[in-house]
């Protein structure tokens, strides 16, 4: 891991640009971990999100490439929407897409399709909040986002 990040800290130096994260925190859910699951709660110790973090932190202070931490509310369900299909991306680049566009500070609209009259005056997480629990609630995979229009009928109705 720590041969990865002295790449990617080369990479930003080299190109003079800043590397971009998702600022995340497992250690609440680490605390509650122990009425999940043995493979659930192992997975949770396992990740070495800390390591990578205190690794890449402490590389590019060295080196002195901007780190920014991003807020990660919806950024994969975001991806999958707006730029998966759009961009032939998996899920995962297509996340990444949006982190780095948040770390630009640019926003994420919305598709018009999948806005509902009511939602007009609120707040755009509100509405990837929405897609996002209908995505869960009827168990849609990430391959079948490709064609979320599809994968998505039905969620404009309350």
């Amino acid at each position: 891991m720590r041969n990865i990040v002295c790449q990617v800290v080369k990479l930003a130096e080299f190109f003079e640009c800043a590397i971009a994260i998702e600022s995340l925190n497992f250690s609440n859910k680490k605390a509650k971990m122990s009425g999940y699951c043995k493979v659930y709660n192992e997975m949770l110790v396992l990740l070495s999100t800390r390591m990578f973090r205190e690794t890449l932190e402490s590389r590019c202070r060295r080196f002195g490439v901007e780190l920014i931490k991003v807020n990660p509310a919806f950024t994969s369900v975001i991806g999958m929407i707006n730029y998966m299909s759009k961009y032939g991306l998996n899920s995962g680049t297509a996340a990444a897409l949006v982190i780095g566009r948040r770390a630009l500070k640019l926003s994420e609209k919305i598709p018009q399709c999948l806005l509902r009259p009511e939602d007009v005056n609120k707040h755009d997480w509100s509405h990837w909040r929405r897609v996002a629990s209908f995505i869960k609630l009827h168990r849609i995979r990430r391959t079948q986002l490709f064609q979320w229009r599809k994968a998505l009928e039905g969620i404009r109705c309350p």
